[in-house]
């Protein structure tokens, strides 16, 4: 059997081989063996190491990534994503306070920020006329437990709201938290929008996910009391990272 052929699976009597090679790769990477952000051996490595196939090797890392422990990208090799299986991100709400905000155990890390007017496409997401100036962030939304983003981000303010964008960012204060504390003002009407998305070419890498993937798409619109918006977000979060659990009462 050649290693260099990886459409040749392993003969019947091995067919759990690839279950073993999985679970020291797997054990592994939680002793920190691969700490996260390391690339693993290689393919033609690993079959040496393993005496095994490239087919099986491709089976052992295709549970792996299954887990969300590895990802492997053309150019790059197989990096690790996170010491543990990965778990879907759960938002629990039980008020519309906790639905406008994420919780204290996320992050933002910022991108970059740009100045655009919007275009008739950018206006019906914003709600706002056609040219009206903006800036928008873009950033990631982060957990301490995986190295793969949780979501993406685009946040637009007014430009004269700009400032918020160079605040400090405590663990789970929302820009909304910030503008609110910032200008004294609250908003006084949000619109939640969540359907179902993909992720498109361009958040592939930001994401570590792959082009195409189902996603869950927020939108988020917040008038002040004048009826204006005066911020939006458009969140993509990966399959299998983020579920929004939403329990209210009534009284």
């Amino acid at each position: 059997m050649s290693d260099a052929d990886p459409a040749v699976p392993e003969k019947p009597g091995r067919a759990a081989r690839y279950s073993e090679i999985e679970a020291a790769l797997r054990a592994e990477i939680n002793a920190g063996t691969h700490p996260v952000g390391a690339h693993l051996p290689t393919e033609h490595e690993l079959c040496a190491r393993f005496a095994a196939s490239r087919f099986t090797i491709r089976q052992a890392l295709a549970g792996l990534r299954e887990e969300g422990l590895i990802d492997a990208r053309a150019g790059v090799g197989t990096i690790v994503l996170a010491s543990r299986r990965r778990e879907t991100f759960v938002h629990r709400l039980s008020s519309i306070e906790e639905l406008l905000q994420y919780p204290s155990e996320t992050r933002r890390q910022h991108i970059r920020t740009d100045a655009l007017a919007a275009s008739p496409e950018l206006a019906m997401l914003l709600k706002c006329r056609v040219g009206q100036p903006w800036v928008r962030l873009k950033a990631l939304r982060l957990t301490q437990a995986s190295l793969a983003p949780i979501a993406y981000f685009d946040i637009y303010v007014l430009p004269e709201h700009a400032g918020v964008f160079d605040l400090p960012n405590p663990e789970g204060v929302s820009v909304l938290r910030q503008l609110e504390e910032m200008l004294n003002v609250r908003a006084a009407h949000a619109q939640v929008e969540i359907f179902v998305g993909h992720v498109t070419a361009e958040l592939a890498e930001p994401l570590m996910a792959r082009q195409d993937d189902p996603a869950l798409v927020i939108i988020r619109r917040y008038r002040g009391q004048d009826g204006a918006v005066f911020l939006v977000t458009y969140s993509v979060h990966p399959e299998n990272r983020f579920t929004l659990n939403i329990e209210f009462e009534r009284r």
